[in-house]
């Protein structure tokens, strides 16, 4: 292994211990100390690679939503149905938070710092995601399957809100619900329920208006 694979191998190991610390503990409350020992690295490295504990809190952000990016890209297919495009996009979005009990952490810390950490990152990732659902609310209403009035921004926020409150209000709702919110069923129903509501409120009804 070069020293560049090296370098990756760190960098990866420190932030995958900070995703951890950070989402326990809050951008004010953890550590580098902490990190460090998670990591198996010394503090000095992640000083090395990330200049400070702050750097390092954004660089998770960073890291974490270039999944989320990733993932909700790859399911888009434009040549294909664009209820489908939109339910796998949705999909992976949903079972992206449902494996990423950290960043549902993460996004509740900064929801309570006033977003002071997401506003260094989140807006290159918005504008990629609004890209890529501009191309698909487009082709769909070129096609005539999605209404003409639809406002992407709104979709967008329509999707990360009925996705995310499911899973950062877990222990809240859990009294509510005799089944175990996080089963293979109970998730199904969540994501079914979330499709129902975005495919009938943007989708005209029928195969497409003539």
């Amino acid at each position: 292994m070069d020293r560049e694979q090296r370098s990756a191998v760190s960098r990866a190991r420190i932030l995958a211990a900070a995703t951890k610390i950070f989402a326990e503990k809050g951008p004010d409350g953890a550590r580098i100390d902490q990190i460090a020992r998670a990591a198996g690295i010394n503090k000095r490295m992640i000083y090395s690679y990330f200049g400070s504990k702050e750097e390092l809190y954004v660089a998770v952000l960073r890291c974490n939503y270039n999944k989320i990016y990733t993932v909700s890209k790859d399911a888009v297919d434009l040549k294909g149905d664009p209820r489908e495009n939109m339910a796998r996009a949705v999909r992976a979005y949903f079972y992206f938070l449902a494996g990423h009990e950290a960043f549902v952490r993460l996004s509740s810390w900064e929801a309570l710092n006033g977003g002071r950490f997401t506003r260094k990152v989140l807006p290159e990732f918005v504008d990629l995601i609004v890209l890529e659902f501009d191309d698909l609310i487009k082709d769909g209403i070129k096609r005539k399957f999605i209404r003409p009035n639809t406002d992407i921004r709104q979709v967008i926020i329509s999707i990360q809100a009925l996705c995310l409150t499911y899973f950062n209000r877990l222990e809240i709702m859990r009294p509510l619900w005799k089944e175990d919110m996080l089963s293979e069923e109970m998730l199904e129903a969540r994501l079914q329920h979330i499709l129902d509501l975005i495919i009938d409120g943007i989708f005209c009804h029928g195969e497409a208006i003539e």
